[in-house]
């Protein structure tokens, strides 16, 4: 009886499978996307794993995807000596991270936190945290397996395109097809696969399609004002906000018990999200009474005139090149404002008075 013969059917599926790959890969680099990493649980708990390293040259952040658009860490680093360290997410709340942090015993660094009002002021529970909640009770079981999946992971990514699988997985491929939604149904938002990439320290950065395609900034907009329908008609009040007022400030003061520093930050925003933001949001019942009843120093950008010159091309975000502005003329002001020790690269700037708005 013959045996078979398997190793030239090996040698011709390895082919057709190497084919595949490259032939997938090239496509997608003709579509002129740069190199983006897959921001999953593992690269948060690997940033979350270094939060014991903090300092005020190198605060935690956390907060939504504004500050990770509009805090430019190669340029804090430029001016500090470090990167800061990015735990914040797209769409989520600070708050469950916040309460991690404070329960934390071993965390006694410095913390800046970014205030999106809508998401910051979401009810305990809601749809804003879980994602949130979800990484927090992932992290401690971060499996030594997992950690070298992450590894390879990255390795790989940093090499190729079609690995992201926030743009080009089968998943978000499929969301793309014109297919009208089911009446009484919301599939979420759907953004252009051009908006953004995220970088390895966890940074979210506009592709420059994006910033040089005022369709696909109204894109965006039309999500937003999407997202905007779907989303709450009446900001939270009464004892749900003071609820969170009192998490808020119960784990800011066990951070401060142990050493640690807090800033809140307010990050820009213009056009109808901004009018929203205000008709929802006063600044007096949420932003300064967040302030007040926490006794924390906050950083509003409209305070600041080198802070207020920036436009968000689809109203929440920064451009690449206006993160980098705004975190030069930002590093400065939170200096003047905490105190913290910045860097000797600061004391050319810090010889110079900053204006406020109030």
């Amino acid at each position: 009886m013959n045996t078979p013969n398997y190793t030239k059917s090996a040698w011709l599926t390895l082919g057709l499978v190497l084919a595949f790959v490259a032939g997938w890969e090239l496509y997608w680099r003709n579509q002129h996307l740069p190199i983006g990493y897959n921001d999953d649980e593992s690269m948060w708990a690997s940033k979350r794993r270094q939060v014991y390293e903090s300092s005020p040259t190198r605060p935690v952040l956390i907060g939504s995807s504004r500050i990770k658009f509009d805090l430019d860490q190669g340029s804090w680093a430029r001016i500090t000596g470090e990167k800061p360290i990015q735990l914040s997410m797209d769409g989520t709340s600070p708050r469950p991270v916040l309460t991690d942090l404070g329960n934390d015993p071993n965390f006694k660094g410095t913390l800046i936190i970014d205030v999106t009002e809508m998401l910051f002021f979401s009810p305990d529970g809601s749809f804003p945290e879980k994602e949130a909640i979800k990484r927090v009770k992932a992290y401690p079981t971060w499996s030594l397996s997992q950690q070298t999946s992450f590894q390879i992971n990255r390795l790989l990514e940093s090499g190729l395109l079609f690995l992201d699988d926030r743009n080009l997985a089968l998943g978000p491929l499929l969301n793309l097809l014109p297919l009208p939604a089911r009446p009484g149904t919301w599939g979420g938002p759907q953004f252009p696969r051009e908006f953004f990439v995220v970088d390895q320290d966890r940074q979210s950065i506009m592709t420059p399609a994006f910033v040089a395609d005022t369709a696909l900034q109204n894109k965006v907009k039309g999500v937003w004002l999407d997202v905007g329908a779907h989303s709450p008609p009446n900001a939270v009040t009464g004892p749900a906000l003071q609820a969170i007022l009192d998490a808020t400030k119960r784990s800011v003061e066990q951070i401060r018990a142990r050493g640690g520093q807090v800033l809140f930050l307010r990050t820009p925003s213009d056009g109808i999200m901004r009018a929203a933001e205000n008709k929802l949001y006063p600044r007096e019942q949420y932003w300064d009474r967040l302030l007040a009843y926490t006794q924390t120093p906050g950083i509003y950008f409209e305070d600041y005139p080198a802070l207020t010159r920036f436009s968000c091309p689809e109203w929440s975000h920064l451009t690449p090149a206006d993160a980098v502005q705004f975190t030069e003329d930002l590093i400065p002001i939170v200096a003047r404002k905490t105190g913290w020790p910045l860097g000797e690269p600061l004391s050319a700037l810090l010889g110079q008075p900053i204006p406020t708005c109030r």
